[in-house]
Formats: structure tokens, C-alpha cells, sequence
């Protein structure tokens, strides 16, 4: 069952200026003072319970005693600063290896759920005490503004100098195209895609993305250059942020023509790709639960280190730099179908042909141990992200039982010849030939 808090809808935000009046600054510094109490609670709970954090709602009962008798303010306020506190927890944690201690939130910064909020006559209504309100006037020189103001509200985030106002467009108003189906394998170097159409394979192809891979190569070369000769520590750190800002700037610049030339493409299409939401915390997990004691796991870890030792260094640094998850985003927001994840466990590892096993001698090449075909890894990763698209809707494809299997196989074999070694210290690059 989804959480009533957790929308399942896509949302559009637009931001402007304003100047808060006295009002709202004490609205948002006591909203402020309550997520500090929040965040003392949560820290206290978390420490009687294994350092696991609890979940806004039962944050939400510790407080509520608290709140009815101290607030002022609509008792709908306290989910917010509920999940605000528990949020920053959660970050902190992360971001310190599991971590944990009483942060104290400073920005005067409240999120205001759509219950207590109301757009009236080019107004924002905000409901600050029961029948209480402040207005604050919308800036609609946005572009989006008069047609994303048609959905209903999400919430709306309060700072003292900006006013973020999110809709729901409804992501579940999209339609799926189940006929049309167009899964793709985000690659370092290349985006490959299958589009399978009416129960066919129609088409097979790459999108070179190896000038997005140079730009982050050279922007690292560059900050590698700033933190190495300049000495003066506030002259080095303003030169690195202003190479970070281009460097998002360029490959965010790159991100948004490929995609809109992808999705102006396939417009009839439904995109399919993998969810590698928290990819890396369950490779670590199904590895723990693999070996039974210590001694094993650490043996295979010896054995993992010895062989990440030898893997080339920059292939791993590139394959990390690639903005796989904003790609994503990107076409999803720009596609006007539904956008598909799938799970991505075995996509590279099962042959959609046959379902036998495949080997990896090198890293573009997948033999199967059952058909003996030598495939192209990337492509016929394509292939399988398609076929579990349609799984997902409903119409199951069987790649042997289609009679365009055997006009498109070519497409997916393996081509010895496209493979390039640069220099001998470098890893194997690979080129991949268009359809």
C-alpha cells in the first residue's frame, strides 16, 4: 500500500521572489524552532531503537501533546516539520556512513502542504491559523505557470526571500503505448535502444554519448590541475566551484538536446528503463547474505579487492561520472507516455532468446552457454529491457517466437573488429556500429 504522504504523481515546480512580511518571518522562525524539536526527538528515538530513525508519523505522536499545547499555529503544520526532521536525519546519516547526531536546521525554510494552501484571484492563500491567512502575490512571468496552474496543488516551499510553488500533473495520466515499447542500456559511451513495435523487433541502434564522457574528463583534469598549483586556499576553492559550475552547465547543456532529440524521435513511444534506485546497497546486501561466516566474506573480499586493483582506474572513474539517473529524469519529463522501470538484476547476465546463462569474456562480449552465440552486451541488454517493458504491460514478447528475430539478429551479434585499444595502459575502448 503506498503512504498517504508519498504522491505517486509527477510534479512541475515554479519559483519567484518576494518579500515576506512580519508575519510570515515569525511563521517561519517558529516553524523553524519546531523542526529543532522534531530533530531531538527523532535523535532520541533513533538511539533507543538501533540507530533506525522512525517513520514522520510516529515522530508526529511524540510531538503531538507538545504541539496542541505550544503551537498557535493550523495543527496541519506539524507533518511538514515532521518529515522535514526526519529528512535531514536521513541525509545526515547517509552521508556519514550510518551516523547520527541533533543537527540544527538555521535556514528559515518551511514546506506548506496543499491542504493549508489555495491560489485565489492570482494569490497565494496560505493558512497560517485556523481561519487565518496570508496572501502573497504569484509572479507569473514563468512560462509554465498558466498551464501547469490547471493541476491541483502539491505543497508549496516558504523561505524567507523565494516562494516554490509544486503541481501535480499526473504521471498516472500518461498513457502507456504497449504496442510501441523503446528500452533503453545506458553505456558510458553510447545510449543503446531496441524499439519493439507490434509484436516486432523494428529497430536496433546506438547514440553516441562520447563527448558528454570527455567533458567530464577534462573538467577532472582541470580541477586535478587547480588543486595541484594553485597554493592560495580561497583563490584554489572559488577556481574549483567555477569549474563545477561549467562543467554542470556543459554536460546539463548536452543532456537536454540528446534527450529532446531522442524524445522528439519517439514521441509514440514508451520509454523503458533500469531502476538503479539504491543499486549499490543491494549488490552489498545479496553479497552479505551469500557467505555464512566471516572467513568467507573475507576471503571473497580479498579476492574482489585483488581484482578491482587490476580493472583500469579511469574506466571506473567514468563509468561513475556518467548522469545516468538525469537522463532519465529528462526524457521522463519531456515524453508525453508513461516512462518504465524495470529491474535491472540479470539483464546483462540472461539471454532473452533462450534464458540461458551468459559469459563475459570481454566486456562488450556476451556468449550464451546455451545458444553459443556471441552477442554485443550493451545491445542485447537493450533487447532485454524491452522484453520486460512489455511484461510490465501486460503483452508478453518471446524473442525465438518472433518471426523478426531472425532478420534483426545481425544487429545483436558481436563484431571483433570494432574493438580499439588506445595504448597499453589504457582499458579497451569499444565503437560501436549503427544499425
Amino acid at each position: 500500500m503506498t503512504h498517504p504522504w508519498k504522491s505517486t504523481d509527477e510534479k512541475r515546480t515554479i519559483v519567484f521572489s518576494y518579500s515576506p512580511g512580519n508575519n510570515i518571518i515569525q511563521y517561519l522562525t517558529d516553524m523553524r524552532n519546531l523542526i529543532n524539536r522534531a530533530i531531538i526527538n527523532a535523535y532520541a528515538m533513533a538511539k533507543s531503537n538501533n540507530n533506525e530513525l522512525p517513520s514522520p508519523i510516529v515522530l508526529r505522536r511524540s510531538l503531538k501533546n507538545y504541539y496542541d499545547n505550544n503551537i498557535i499555529y493550523a495543527k496541519h503544520h506539524i507533518n511538514p516539520a515532521c518529515r522535514n526532521a526526519i529528512a535531514i536525519l536521513r541525509s545526515y546519516k547517509k552521508n556519514n556512513n550510518g551516523e547520527l547526531r541533533v543537527i540544527k536546521a538555521e535556514r528559515l525554510a518551511m514546506r506548506i502542504d496543499s491542504e493549508l494552501i489555495k491560489i485565489e484571484n492570482n494569490k497565494l492563500r496560505i493558512t497560517i491559523k485556523p481561519h487565518e491567512y496570508e496572501y502573497i502575490g504569484i509572479v507569473d512571468k514563468n512560462k509554465k505557470f498558466s498551464e501547469y496552474s490547471k493541476y491541483k496543488l502539491s505543497e508549496v516551499l516558504l523561505t524567507d526571500s523565494k516562494v516554490c510553488i509544486t503541481f501535480r500533473t499526473g504521471t498516472l495520466n500518461k498513457p502507456v503505448m504497449d504496442d510501441n515499447i523503446i528500452g533503453f542500456d545506458l553505456n558510458f559511451k553510447s545510449v543503446d535502444y531496441t524499439i519493439i513495435k507490434n509484436n516486432e523487433i523494428v529497430k536496433v541502434d546506438s547514440v553516441d554519448t562520447s563527448d558528454i564522457a570527455k567533458t567530464q574528463r577534462d573538467y577532472a583534469r582541470k580541477r586535478t590541475k587547480i588543486q595541484k598549483h594553485i597554493k592560495n586556499p580561497a583563490k584554489r576553492d572559488r577556481k574549483l566551484m567555477e569549474a563545477g559550475h561549467r562543467q554542470k552547465n556543459t554536460v546539463m547543456d548536452k543532456l537536454q538536446k540528446l534527450t529532446t532529440e531522442i524524445v522528439n524521435d519517439n514521441s509514440d513511444k514508451t520509454f523503458v528503463f533500469e531502476d538503479l534506485t539504491d543499486i549499490k546497497k543491494k549488490g552489498k546486501k545479496n553479497n552479505n547474505k551469500k557467505y555464512k561466516n566471516n572467513k568467507d566474506s573475507k576471503a571473497i573480499n580479498e579476492k574482489s579487492n585483488k581484482n578491482k586493483n587490476h580493472k583500469n582506474k579511469r574506466f571506473r572513474t567514468d563509468i561513475n561520472r556518467w548522469p545516468y539517473r538525469l537522463f532519465q529524469k529528462l526524457i521522463d519529463y519531456k515524453s508525453k507516455n508513461r516512462t518504465l522501470y524495470v529491474n535491472p538484476e540479470g539483464t546483462s547476465s540472461e539471454c532473452p532468446v533462450c534464458g540461458g546463462k551468459l559469459r563475459h569474456p570481454i566486456w562488450k562480449e556476451s556468449k550464451c552457454i546455451n545458444c553459443g552465440v556471441t552477442f554485443n552486451r550493451d545491445r542485447l541488454s537493450s533487447l532485454s529491457i524491452s522484453v520486460r517493458g512489455l511484461y510490465l504491460c501486460g503483452t508478453p514478447f518471446t524473442v525465438s517466437g518472433s518471426s523478426s528475430w531472425d532478420s534483426m539478429k545481425n544487429n545483436y551479434l558481436y563484431h571483433p573488429d570494432h574493438v580499439v585499444i588506445e595504448n597499453s595502459s589504457d582499458c579497451k575502448k569499444y565503437l560501436h556500429s549503427n544499425a
